[in-house]
């Protein structure tokens, strides 16, 4: 007998918590840049996007360094210079933060 109280109490508890849990709200996304262009050449990486989001352009360089330019928003150009780094540009890219 003492079992199935236990048993009820238990399953009680449980179902006080679960609504708790599923009302809390879920944290708001920040809004992200609607669009990006890029541009490279043969030393350096860029990147601008458009939107309320921030971003920065990366890129990996010949030398296996990697180099990253200043974070940007509102369409102004990020730029990662390999030249910077005494190399010539391998690949490169943005990120969204």
């Amino acid at each position: 007998m003492r079992l199935r109280t236990a048993a009820a109490a238990l399953a009680a508890g449980a179902a006080l918590t679960v609504p708790a849990l599923a009302a809390t709200p879920a944290a708001a996304t920040p809004a992200g840049p609607a669009a990006c262009s890029t541009y490279s050449n043969y030393v350096s990486y860029g990147a601008s996007c458009s939107g309320t989001g921030s971003y920065y352009a990366w890129a990996i360089c010949q030398n296996n360094k990697y180099v990253s330019g200043p974070v940007r928003s509102g369409g102004v150009w990020s730029y990662a210079y390999c030249s910077n780094v005494g190399s010539t540009l391998r690949s490169g890219g943005y990120t969204l933060v």
